[in-house]
């Protein structure tokens, strides 16, 4: 049964845009003490330019302002273009004029430290889905990965057969094993696989951590192709302890 997802205001990207025109705003403030003009006058004074701490002031002021609104303010932005509705069937996604079936869909890539969903189709476009647009997101995309990978599914299983390697980004698939680095790790030699958050100030790192010898190896979940679909392959071949 389809689903639909309304639009929502993204808050925390709004706030980062304010934050960044903030900084901007300072740096201006500092830049124009020089030429007597004082848009900040009792904060930004020549008593404070000739202050130590200025320069650091100055010179963060622009990194800060750039990293807020090009990095952390962009689904603000996106927010203003984005339709106001997102429909979810079992073949395909609605959003606005532009109808993405799922069997179309090549590649699927879930960039965590943002929560957008890359999804990549026959025609060589990609599709950003910022799941953080969207009210019930976690719902939204565990919809759409569902759905991919049931559709990958079968040309994986497929393809593995046959004896090929089935390339997940950072990681690749045999019937024998995983592939990470050009190093194959047999099934019967994983003692556990997890994943893991690791958070760092405002970003969070999520990664697949694959024990094998009682030696681990973190991937960026990030940088992992069409997880759905190799979580799954995981799930059949993991041996049972």
């Amino acid at each position: 049964m389809p689903s639909s997802h309304a639009r929502i205001f993204p808050r925390h990207s709004f706030y980062c845009v304010l934050g960044g025109l903030a900084a901007l705003y300072v740096f201006c403030a500092m830049m124009l003490v020089p030429v007597k003009v004082y848009i900040l006058p009792y904060l930004i004074t020549p008593d404070f330019i000739h202050h130590k701490g200025a320069i650091v002031v100055l010179f963060l002021a622009v990194p800060a302002a750039i990293y807020l609104i090009c990095w952390q303010g962009s689904d603000f932005f996106a927010w203003l273009r984005t339709p106001k509705q997102l429909t979810l069937s079992e073949k395909a996604l609605q959003l606005g004029d532009r109808t993405l079936a799922f069997a179309d869909v090549t590649r699927i890539r879930h960039r965590h430290n943002r929560h957008h969903l890359l999804l990549a189709t026959r025609d060589g476009k990609t599709l950003r889905l910022r799941l953080n647009l969207w009210d019930a997101s976690d719902e939204l995309l565990a919809g759409v990965e569902a759905a991919v990978g049931d559709t990958m599914a079968h040309e994986v299983e497929r393809r593995l057969h046959a004896g090929e390697t089935v390339k997940f980004g950072a990681l690749g698939l045999q019937a024998e094993g995983l592939v990470h680095k050009g190093q194959l790790i047999a099934w019967s030699s994983i003692d556990t696989i997890r994943t893991q958050s690791d958070e760092e100030g405002m970003d969070v790192d999520e990664h697949l951590v694959i024990v094998a010898h009682g030696k681990s190896r973190k991937i960026d979940r990030s940088k992992i192709d069409n997880e759905p679909v190799l979580m799954a392959c995981l799930m059949q071949r993991l041996p049972a302890h």
